[in-house]
């Protein structure tokens, strides 16, 4: 016997056309084949009043040329409603001119506009009218150790959430809720937008002017807000209803407008891609994380009974049924329990690239057993088979005449190889457990083949059991806005119970369509519910603890918006399952770490050069140094945090930051890679190296702050492997010193320069014949004659050393010596120069050498030196770190890029922001080149224009140099540029004068 489930009451589709078939006309005109569409238009024609104006239809144009769809609405009398660019043209067209659209060029398909989310079982227990108490706080807050940041004051203040979902805003005008959310949100802090059936319909979401029809609503949006109030309780709230994807898509842009930098969204929606991070609703994803919005998501209740995938044999015969038993036997009637149905459509993805000719097209039968057969008891087996004797077509559409029983989108005709998207149907029986059953058959259309390729068959449902034990876990994540590529969604699946270490039964599971993991974390759902009086459970619920825990750290100064803040949580959990990022945990449950202590009073510090570089993490599997979990390759978007105090020369305190060269090897993107202090900084405000050419390594400079427990953070936005060679650091608790003050020079010098093109005196060995450095040559650097670095008292010289004109892939070392050694200071293409400061300690001669692993030429400028213990005593040139701030961007708020030959004076005392106060000599600063329009240099000065460099850069490359630089007598550093381009310049610290 069929063992007993649960029923789950579906929530009125309010507004919804249901849907119906494709008359055999309209499949042989190959025009309107959408079902959904054909019975919206045979609604509307039989609503029309004798001599009355003509009805108009709701439609959304799947095309990529927006200009042509806009034009032919117009040209047809309708009105463009919506829009996701590249992929949507949403429109309000009369009934007689819907047909004319589909013949416009570019446009792909005409449909009727899908839901762009609804509410998923098992997350809506039945709502009752009072809740357990006042001010009841969910046991999510201390799960999740929210409660410790809450008390040391980070509580998601000044960060403003949004939330997507639908409202009874009656249910939050309560005192309970009041409690728990504060006041309902004003009009300003609502949107609602509902195309398909506008106010001022009884049958809308949204009111006229815009706001929530709680008559249309639900107490699930009001639930999700307490959970995010939990959490963050100084949060700021933007509640947002949205009826379609364009819809969706306005609704962003309002978020925006008002500033919100979190989303979350605990809704479901039927699929429009194929599962690989494409379609209309993972664009607006993409768009919102554009605008500087991470999103959270639930990563749906399908685990269980919802989502089943086949594989189609390639020699299905014409007209034949998919076998949707997975063993030897064969069932071609999937039983669907449940009073009614929703689809979230019937998918063979890999279909979605082929040409229109070259697609699979399927037809969807429905049936449900007949009435009047008298014992029913043979439907309660769990995998009965009717025959078409003992059960009859499912009339899924009142509003055509006769049974409408099948579903039959045109793939020919430029339909998605996908069916029944978003089909809402009720069988006439109550039948089985859960009240109603229905099946349904898909049946290959005899005009395509299968194809070379088995097809993968998908069905999941929204409501609705699938036949038991039929179900798969695997796959069932790889629905809209869940499948995402975007660096800032965040999907998260269901620890439940939500103190415990395992996975919801429910909980979506990934792999996507195209092998990503998903879902990206897992977060505690479960927990008491004041709207709900009971316990709210579903990956509704762990979103907005995702969503709430990222606005603590928001608050805290630790992520930027977008994919910084998505990363950071991500990374701040605890692994569970298999070891490592896995489908069904993602990264791991969320655990926010421990509150750190107040920042000490910072001190002045002296620089500790290292007899030599010392390699603190290598993360390359055949080279590996460093911490054991610290393995690579790294996925983008990773964080990884390293021990540097106690390790190798580094003493275990008295430290305040390290000096390092920072290598990124075997990236899969181009992008950054920023190192920073561990919870001292924010993730994704500044960066210290940047990648245009994904794959060769690139090193950088940086002097870093040291963090909480002795740690460096690093984002590995490009991902790949990293190298962590720490050069020397800065002892503190210094009031004066002798050694390891830096002293810049007032005009850098150029000391070197095998090209032999400098104007200025070079010393002779390198002033006339242009050469190469050769292969595995070493070259001492010989001292300029006129320099103003003094003849004792130094250790060591900062400089910046360039590589120009290379015959191949290479590096240079600079050091004492000029060793070839196992640490590069620049590596090196023939694609263009590069360059990267280091500070260098003098050989025992006074000297420094640059050794070439391939030949090309050298050029070494002297911006400054190091003082040794020779030196007199003095406050002067010693550092003090900062939280690393962005001093100034180009590109925002306003673009204002560089034009060739530019200069520019930049203050960097006396502000807020990066902190550098007036009087300071010099700074610690990262300078970053984005996109210039040409090749060519960047010059950063304090005073007179010098022929030295700060960094090099090819036409379109982004490119970052690790800086020294001294101030003017003002505070200020003069910026020049070669060719136009926007310029960086981050700041993580000063020297004082």
């Amino acid at each position: 016997m069929r063992r007993a489930r649960t029923a789950f009451i579906a929530f009125a589709l309010v507004g919804t056309v249901v849907f119906t078939t494709t008359p055999a006309a309209a499949r042989e005109s190959g025009q309107i084949s959408d079902p959904k569409l054909l019975s919206a238009i045979a609604a509307a024609s039989a609503q029309r009043l004798e001599g009355g104006p003509e009805p108009t239809v709701t439609v959304e144009l799947l095309t990529a040329s927006a200009v042509h769809a806009r034009q032919a609405v117009v040209a047809v009398g309708g009105q463009v409603t919506g829009e996701v660019p590249g992929w949507v043209v949403q429109a309000s067209v009369p009934v007689s001119h819907v047909s004319e659209l589909a013949a416009v060029p570019g446009v792909r398909y005409v449909q009727a506009p899908r839901r762009a989310g609804y509410i998923t079982p098992p997350d809506r227990p039945t709502r009752l009218t009072s809740g357990p108490g006042l001010g009841t706080t969910g046991d999510e807050v201390a799960i999740t150790n929210a409660d410790e940041w809450q008390a040391a004051g980070y509580d998601g203040t000044d960060v403003k959430v949004g939330i997507i979902d639908f409202f009874d805003l009656d249910q939050w005008n309560t005192v309970d809720q009041i409690a728990e959310n504060g006041p309902v949100p004003d009009a300003a802090h609502q949107f609602c937008q509902d195309s398909e059936v506008p106010p001022p319909s009884v049958f809308s979401y949204c009111n006229p002017g815009g706001t929530i029809n709680s008559s249309n609503g639900d107490a699930h949006g009001v639930a999700v807000a307490e959970i995010v109030k939990d959490m963050a309780p100084g949060a700021e709230l933007f509640i947002a209803t949205a009826a379609t994807v364009s819809d969706l898509q306005a609704a962003i842009d309002w978020f925006a407008a008002n500033d919100v930098t979190i989303i979350t969204r605990s809704l479901g929606a039927a699929y429009d891609g194929p599962g690989d991070g494409t379609g209309p609703l993972d664009a607006v994803v993409d768009y919102a994380v554009g605008k500087g919005i991470t999103w959270f998501n639930s990563a749906g209740n399908d685990g269980q009974d919802a989502y089943m995938v086949r594989s189609v044999p390639t020699n299905l015969g014409a007209n034949g049924y998919v076998d949707f038993d997975s063993g030897p036997g064969t069932d071609t009637w999937l039983r669907l329990d449940g009073s009614c149905i929703l689809l979230d459509g019937i998918r063979w993805a890999n279909d979605w690239y082929l040409p229109t000719a070259q697609k699979t097209d399927y037809l969807i039968e429905f049936w449900e057993p007949k009435p009047g057969l008298g014992d029913y008891s043979a439907f309660d087996d769990d995998h009965y088979n009717p025959s078409t004797l003992d059960a009859q077509h499912l009339d899924i559409d009142s509003n055509v005449g006769g049974t409408q029983w099948t579903w039959d989108a045109n793939q020919r005709a430029g339909a998605n190889p996908l069916e029944a998207e978003d089909a809402y149907f009720c069988p006439s029986n109550f039948l089985g457990p859960s009240f109603g059953i229905s099946f349904i058959r898909i049946k290959r259309n005899s005009l395509t083949p299968v194809g070379s390729t088995p097809d993968n068959i998908e069905v999941a449902l929204a409501f609705g059991l699938l036949e038991l034990d039929y179900y798969d876990k695997p796959g069932s994540a790889a629905k809209p806005v869940v499948d995402s590529k975007s660096v800032g969604l965040v999907a998260v699946g269901a620890v439940d119970p939500p103190a415990g270490g395992a996975i919801a039964y429910y909980s979506s599971q990934g792999p996507t369509t195209d092998g990503r993991i998903k879902p990206d974390v897992s977060a505690p759902s479960g927990f008491d519910s004041v709207a709900y009086g009971e316990p709210f459970g579903g990956t509704s619920a762990a979103s907005p603890v995702a969503a709430g825990m990222a606005a603590v750290l928001q608050s805290a100064g630790l992520a930027a918006p977008g994919g910084p803040t998505a990363a950071l949580v991500k990374h701040f959990v605890t692994d569970l399952g298999a070891a490592g990022p896995d489908n069904v945990f993602g990264t791991g449950k969320i655990l926010l770490p421990a509150v750190p202590a107040p920042a000490g009073v910072t001190t002045n510090a002296k620089y500790v050069p290292l007899e030599s570089a010392t390699r603190v993490l290598d993360s390359r599997p055949a080279y590996h140094v460093g911490p054991a979990e610290l393995v690579g390759p790294f996925n983008p978007e990773t964080i990884v945090d390293l021990p540097v105090l106690g390790t190798g020369s580094v003493p275990a305190s008295g430290v305040s930051a390290v000096v390092i060269n920072l290598t990124s090897v075997n990236t899969a993107k181009t992008g950054y890679l920023q190192a920073f202090p561990y919870l001292r900084a924010a993730v994704g405000a500044t960066s210290t190296l940047n990648i245009s050419t994904a794959g060769p390594a690139r090193p950088n400079f940086a002097i870093v702050p040291v963090g909480v427990d002795g740690k460096i953070s690093i984002y590995l936005h490009a991902g790949g492997n990293i190298l962590v060679d720490v050069m020397g650091y800065f002892e503190d608790g210094q009031t004066t010193s002798t050694d390891g003050r830096f002293v810049a020079l007032a005009d850098p010098e150029r000391w070197m320069d095998t090209r032999g093109i400098l104007g200025a005196p070079l010393p002779a060995v390198f002033s006339g014949t242009p050469r190469l450095a050769n292969t595995g040559e070493t070259l001492v650097v010989p001292t300029l004659g006129t320099s103003a670095v003094p003849t004792s008292g130094v250790i060591a010289l900062v400089v910046n050393v360039t590589a120009a004109n290379a015959t191949g892939t290479g590096y240079l070392r600079a050091d004492p010596n000029g060793d070839a050694g196992p640490h590069s200071t620049v590596n090196y293409t023939t694609a263009s120069a590069s360059a990267n400061t280091a500070i260098v300690p003098l050989s025992a001669g006074g000297e420094i050498s640059v050794f070439a692993s391939q030949a090309t030429n050298v050029i070494v400028d002297v911006v400054g030196y190091i003082t040794d213990d020779t030196a007199a005593i003095a406050s002067t040139g010693l550092f003090r770190p900062i939280t690393p701030g962005r001093a100034l961007d180009t590109r925002f708020p306003t673009p204002n890029p560089f034009t060739a030959g530019e200069s520019r004076t930049l203050g960097l005392t006396g502000l807020p922001s990066p902190g550098v106060p007036e009087g300071a000599a010099g700074v610690s600063a990262n300078l970053t080149v984005v996109a210039p329009a040409a090749s060519g240099y960047l010059k950063a000065y304090p005073n007179a224009e010098p022929s030295t460099s700060s960094l090099n850069f090819a036409a379109g490359k982004t490119v970052a140099n690790g800086a020294l630089l001294g101030l003017s007598g003002t505070g200020t550093v003069t910026l020049k540029m070669s060719a136009g381009g926007n310029v960086i310049v981050d700041v993580n610290g000063y020297f004082l004068a």
